[in-house]
């Protein structure tokens, strides 16, 4: 979301109300003059105030569409330039219209890319680094929303801690259009408008009209199949920029309407963005449908402003508001990142914190305003034609002497918030232990007892101890180094030969089957397979994001909604044939919703899993093992100046109310119920590492090294239970 600042951008031809009204024709000498556009920077204003507050202090809810007004007024610039340009010459100089741009817009969003890119390898642990490195690069060759579709559809990266540079996917949205709509333009003045910038209009309008029509309709069918692939989507997007495109092909026709008409149309838009903001929320169905309220909003209040503002629209005209429209650019670039990064180094006693936040955002967009975006943008560089050489030291000069002053001023601001920032950081900053924990020796009783005491450890420890493998590794693997992996995945059943583990001939069978939380087990129960001395073969086999219920829930990922009632059917099917002994599922308790929308309580999900388990055919041989209480966000716990304690929380009440359906149906003999907080938890305290290996490399799954260093305990739970 390019948010195009100053002037001349929104410089506005008064000879719409001339030339291109009364004329059919545009000489080349004919020079339309220009009037800075006051409404448009208030629009700008109250677009980015929504969303800056919106993501600071979490209202206005609906204040995420400051960004589809963003869109609109974007897509009306671009537009408007280009047949401008058009106009005045009778051609389009696509060279001039990309300097133009990359002087207007390209220095303050490296700056930003990379101060967040430093901050967060000085901040965050080093795989959310390297993803934010990974989020710069994409962001940097347009294609971030790409990328940001492409981990929020991964199931394993559910969850997990939002980019400081997430805000970059609107940029790239814009940056896309903005590479191919000038050159469609380029070719369709070229070949039907020939000197006529009236049939150039005309020829521009229908094509925006169409990509509109199209645009739109894509976004309501990704809406409704996928809401977080819509949001990030090009082809979901591209109307809004496509409507103001609209608007600006017709200007000569909306600058004869009457100004009162046009002055209650600026009113009406302002009213139904500020409604969008107040009455849309995360759960509304957006972009389609809902993205036409604040477009259309955005749309009347360009088209009321053609031909001057309504005087009475002091909302956007007043100096306040036009001041903010001008920094809107930079307090947009700065107030994600700031969101996300500061909140690390600030003392949890800070008051006001929020506060901080937004005078922090507001101090980088003045300094980064005035030192970068303001004397690059008003450079002579990349300026097209290029002047003679005279008249180009004659501009440095007057650059030099307009700048200077603002250099020095905006230089000691920033001295002065580094000082202040690093007098509030440096309490912050906590030392890392090196020691470690003794690892549990002996039989199973000892092995469960020693893990109950590294978790009690754990959970007091106030410095991270030297962990292996550490937890920048963890988080980093997800469940590459799982020896599971692969039968837990969306596609056809997967081999069952390659999902056991031990004897081949062992004279015991056992099943292991659920959504991901069985996958984190299965270390585990490969271990507890190869340790049983020839007397057990042990499957473990699933789908992540499926549970293992009588009707079909939600899930998360790609094609596992696809894959769910197959795989359910299949194992129930091999399980019903082999007979097993045992029969373990393991699944996320976790709230969830039919597919056809019914949302089930966490009894009524168990009840369903007990179904599903009392139509496998085995009678009383079903074990339901209960997962690991939810963790702390490692994304955003675990950095360079946290400690243990900071990723130690306390069991949660959905976990708790699962677990107390499990303990139901165990009690009216519908599986044997065996809990996991004897090595997750201490006394309702459940820490991210026990002894010297992390538990988890996300808030729901165990790691591998873990799961296998807990063995010997969940054998020794299950031989307590009676099914071992």
């Amino acid at each position: 979301m390019a948010i195009d600042p100053t002037p001349p951008a929104d410089r506005v031809s008064k000879a719409l109300q001339s030339s291109t009204v009364g004329e059919d024709r545009v000489t080349q000498d004919q020079q339309p003059t220009t009037v800075f556009r006051r409404d448009l920077q208030g629009l700008r204003s109250i677009a980015v105030i929504a969303v800056v507050l919106s993501h600071t202090l979490g209202v206005p809810a609906g204040g995420y569409v400051g960004v589809d007004v963003f869109f609109v007024l974007s897509g009306f610039l671009i537009t408007e330039m280009i047949l401008r340009d058009h106009a005045r010459t009778g051609r389009v100089s696509l060279t001039r219209f990309y300097g133009r741009r990359v002087r207007r817009l390209l220095p303050a969003a490296v700056l930003v890319l990379a101060v967040t890119t430093a901050a967060s390898f000085l901040l965050l642990n080093r795989p959310r680094a390297e993803s934010v490195l990974g989020d710069a690069i994409a962001s940097a060759l347009v294609v971030s929303n790409w990328r940001f579709t492409a981990t929020g559809t991964d199931y394993f990266s559910a969850g997990g801690a939002v980019s400081p540079l997430q805000h970059f996917w609107s940029l790239s949205v814009e940056e896309q259009f903005t590479l191919v709509w000038p050159a469609l333009l380029l070719l369709l003045l070229s070949l039907l408008a020939a000197r006529s910038a009236r049939r150039g209009r005309i020829a521009v309008g229908v094509l925006a009209g169409v990509v509109v029509a199209g645009s739109f309709t894509v976004a309501l069918l990704q809406t409704s199949a996928s809401a977080e692939v819509a949001y990030f989507s090009t082809g979901a997007r591209v109307w809004e920029l496509a409507l103001g495109a609209v608007i600006a092909a017709a200007a000569p026709a909306l600058v004869r309407v009457p100004t009162v008409v046009r002055g209650l149309a600026g009113w009406v838009g302002v009213g139904v963005i500020v409604a969008s903001c107040l009455l849309l929320t995360a759960d509304s169905a957006f972009p389609g449908p809902w993205a036409l309220a604040p477009t259309l909003g955005a749309a009347l209040v360009i088209a009321g402003g053609m031909g001057g503002a309504s005087r009475s629209l002091v909302v956007l005209t007043n100096p306040l508001s036009v001041g903010i429209g001008n920094i809107s650019y930079a307090l947009y670039l700065w107030h994600f990142p700031v969101i996300v990064l500061l909140p690390i180094v600030l003392p949890e006693t800070l008051p006001a914190p929020q506060a901080v936040l937004l005078a922090a955002t507001l101090a980088l967009a003045l300094i980064s305003y005035a030192l970068v975006e303001q004397p690059i943008h008003r450079s002579p560089w990349l300026e097209r034609p290029r002047p003679p050489r005279a008249d180009r030291r004659e501009a440095w000069t007057e650059w030099r002497g307009r700048f200077g002053s603002q250099f020095v001023m905006a230089g000691l601001c920033a001295v002065i918030v580094a000082s202040v920032g690093g007098i509030v950081v440096s309490p912050q900053l906590h030392s890392v232990a090196s020691t470690q924990a003794a690892a549990p020796a002996g039989d199973d009783t000892e092995a469960l007892a020693a893990v109950q005491q590294e978790i009690a450890a754990a959970t007091t420890a106030t410095a991270w101890p030297q962990l292996s493998p550490s937890l920048d590794d963890v988080i980093a693997r997800s469940t590459s180094d799982n020896p599971a992996r692969d039968c837990f995945q969306p596609g056809g059943m997967p081999d069952e030969g390659r999902c056991s583990w031990g004897n081949g001939d062992a004279p015991k069978r056992m099943f292991v089957i659920g959504d991901s939380t069985a996958l984190a087990y299965s270390p585990a129960f490969r271990a507890i397979a190869d340790q049983s001395g020839g007397q057990w073969r042990i499957t473990t086999i699933g789908l992540y994001g499926c549970r293992f219920t009588d009707v079909l829930l939600e899930g998360d990922g790609d094609g596992v909604m696809e894959s769910c009632a197959d795989r359910k059917q299949g194992i129930a099917a091999m399980i019903a044939s082999e007979q097993p002994d045992m029969v373990v599922i393991a699944e996320a308790f976790v709230g969830g919703h039919t597919t056809s929308g019914q949302d089930l309580s966490p009894s009524e999900i168990v009840a369903a899993t007990a179904r599903y388990a009392a139509g496998l055919g085995v009678g009383d041989r079903v074990t339901y093992l209960a997962p690991p209480p939810l963790g702390a966000d490692l994304g955003s716990c675990y950095t360079q100046v946290s400690s243990p304690t900071d990723c130690a929380v306390r069991v949660d009440d959905t976990w708790k109310a699962f677990d107390a359906a499990g303990a139901a149906a165990d009690a009216s003999g519908m599986w044997t119920y065996v809990s996991s907080l004897p090595f997750s938890c201490a006394d309702g305290v459940c820490p991210a590492f026990a002894g010297s290996i992390p538990t988890k490399f996300d808030q729901v799954h165990l790691t591998t090294a873990y799961s296998e260093h807990i063995a010997p305990a969940i054998r020794r739970l299950l031989a307590e239970a009676g099914t071992l």
